[in-house]
């Protein structure tokens, strides 16, 4: 466990015991979130940061470590969670109960508080490819990755931005997303696209081993397809985070987003966003990948459902939608 975990929990932990008279009336929200080591944990921390430090109403927050997406919906559905954080796409799915929540079967109930953090889609070409921009793809070797995988569905993603099809690639290539990188220093491949939170090591070892570049993933073709897909946000990666990248890069990719159900009474949901909202500047501070958050990403990007009652009242008031 990292320490900013440990420092999460050690915070949640402390909570002020309610006297006896206000017993009754404290409510713990439970929240969702993913694996302790991963991202989705220690931001679920910092949302509980803020309420626990507001405790509105008596109200306090819990994070509930999961298995991540899958797992989190089935908390909610299930009751035992009260919010969770999800990938834009995995709720917009969820809510359909499709592919990887065909199981648990559609969940129409599902709500967005807040959007949160973002995982950047990011094009990597090898040194002399020709690709400066993504149009450029038409007629090269890019990885896609194995049919079925995330990196395939981004992947594809990345070409219907960019107006192409499979058809347009020469050859269309289906290798490992641990595979990629080496092979594109080899010279096997011209491009590879990744998604996750920047830097990725793969990534940055490409760069430093054999010069391969990121190309931006932006224009007008790309601003009308994240216009028209709901889960899709543009998503830059700040300059700095590659060697040799010194400016900002464009890009497209998901947003992790705070979500809840109809259950959960529009009090609670306003008491949420009031409490990050009156403490957003130590909130964004508590983890890097929040650090370049504002409140108008928290309300708009990546709602891929409709906004809970609570958070549109709380957007609309607030001038945020």
């Amino acid at each position: 466990m990292g320490r900013f975990a440990r420092l999460v929990i050690a915070a949640l932990a402390i909570v002020p015991l309610p006297h006896a008279a206000e017993a009754t009336e404290r409510r713990t929200l439970v929240i969702a979130a993913g694996e302790v080591s991963g991202y989705y944990f220690p931001v679920a921390g910092a949302v509980c940061r803020a309420v626990n430090k507001e405790r509105p109403r008596g109200m306090t927050c819990a994070v509930m470590p999961s298995s991540g997406s899958a797992a989190n919906m089935a908390a909610l559905k299930s009751g035992d969670a009260d919010l969770a954080v999800v990938q834009s796409k995995a709720l917009l799915l969820a809510q359909a109960g499709e592919e990887g929540f065909k199981d648990l079967g559609p969940q129409p109930e599902l709500r967005a508080l807040m959007s949160l953090h973002g995982e950047a889609t990011m094009v990597l070409v090898r040194p002399d490819s020709g690709i400066n921009f993504i149009g450029d793809l038409k007629g090269k070797r890019v990885n896609l990755g194995r049919p079925g995988s995330f990196q395939r569905a981004m992947g594809e993603t990345v070409l219907d931005a960019a107006g192409l099809s499979l058809g347009d690639l020469s050859p269309l290539v289906e290798l490992d997303f641990a595979e990629q990188a080496a092979e594109l220093c080899r010279g096997n491949i011209d491009a590879a696209v990744f998604t996750g939170v920047h830097p990725i090591a793969e990534v940055a070892e490409a760069i430093e081993e054999c010069g391969a570049s990121l190309v931006a993933v932006k224009g007008k073709a790309v601003d009308a397809f994240v216009k028209r897909t709901p889960w899709l946000s543009h998503v830059a990666v700040k300059g700095g985070t590659y060697d040799g990248h010194k400016d900002e890069l464009a890009s497209i990719g998901l947003k992790a987003v705070l979500a809840g159900t109809i259950r959960l009474p529009a009090e609670d949901v306003l008491d949420v966003l009031k409490a990050v909202s009156a403490n957003f500047g130590a909130f964004v501070r508590l983890h890097p990948v929040l650090r370049n958050l504002s409140k108008k990403e928290v309300a708009r990007d990546g709602i891929s459902v409709r906004l809970h009652d609570g958070a549109e009242k709380f957007f609309t008031e607030a001038g945020l939608r």
